[in-house]
């Protein structure tokens, strides 16, 4: 039964989690076609230039989410434990030097002028790491001794990517119920993130690509790598 002061227009009709999944799903088939995981990662060189890339958007974005103090309505779901900090932790136990890292500009990061903003970016993020696993498992399977003991970010952390994933959903969800007139800003939050996310991996992959290069061999086309610099060098390597 709707209050007086209340119109059926101020309530919502679905789920915020469900909306975003709606608006979003093209782009997150756009991001998924981009970038090609795991495939796309085939010995540890490569791995680690991926994290890299990863953490140059990751680590500004979950920086400027320290701006807003209302992460607690969250709770249960904890903000402490950042993707910045997994892929930190996997980065310096392949041996790279992060003061070699250069974060994505500030111009390559979604505006968030508000903490519906913020949260619809954070959607993109946590949603990001629900496929982790299912990566990492193609990974081991193919270069798991090369990567071993550096699989924070795909593999996640206890509690586990999905569990966290249900229950940050449920906090989303309430946010929106509790907070209608700002549903719309939320959703553009994550639109937005994924755009930046896109616009920030389509010349690394785009490079990634001109690695393999196709030879004529006589009568037959073989393809044969090129080894660009590596987006970080291991400490201590030969230059």
């Amino acid at each position: 039964m709707i209050h007086s002061e209340e119109t059926a227009s101020t309530i919502p009709s679905s789920a915020l989690s469900g909306d975003l999944r709606a608006r979003t799903s093209l782009l997150h088939d756009q991001a998924e076609a981009l970038l090609g995981l795991p495939d796309s990662i085939t010995s540890r060189s490569e791995y680690a230039d991926w994290l890299a890339h990863f953490l140059a958007f990751y680590d500004p974005l979950e920086r400027a989410f320290g701006a807003f103090s209302k992460w607690d309505i969250l709770e249960p779901f904890s903000t402490k434990s950042t993707h910045s900090r997994r892929l930190i932790r996997d980065l310096g136990a392949l041996g790279f030097d992060l003061r070699a890292l250069s974060h994505a500009p500030n111009a390559r990061i979604p505006t968030m002028p508000t903490f519906a903003h913020a949260l619809g970016a954070r959607y993109v993020l946590e949603g990001s790491a629900l496929g982790g696993k299912v990566i990492l498992r193609n990974l081991q399977q193919r270069i798991g001794a090369e990567i071993a003991g550096a699989t924070d970010f795909f593999g996640g952390v206890e509690p586990a990517p999905s569990s966290d994933w249900r229950v940050f959903k449920k906090a989303l969800d309430r946010f929106g119920d509790q907070h209608p007139e700002a549903r719309e800003d939320v959703l553009t939050g994550a639109e937005e993130t994924f755009r930046a996310l896109l616009d920030w991996f389509e010349p690394f992959v785009a490079q990634k690509k001109k690695m393999v290069q196709p030879v004529c061999c006589g009568n037959s086309l073989k393809f044969v790598k090129t080894f660009p610099p590596n987006f970080l060098d291991p400490v201590g390597a030969q230059k």
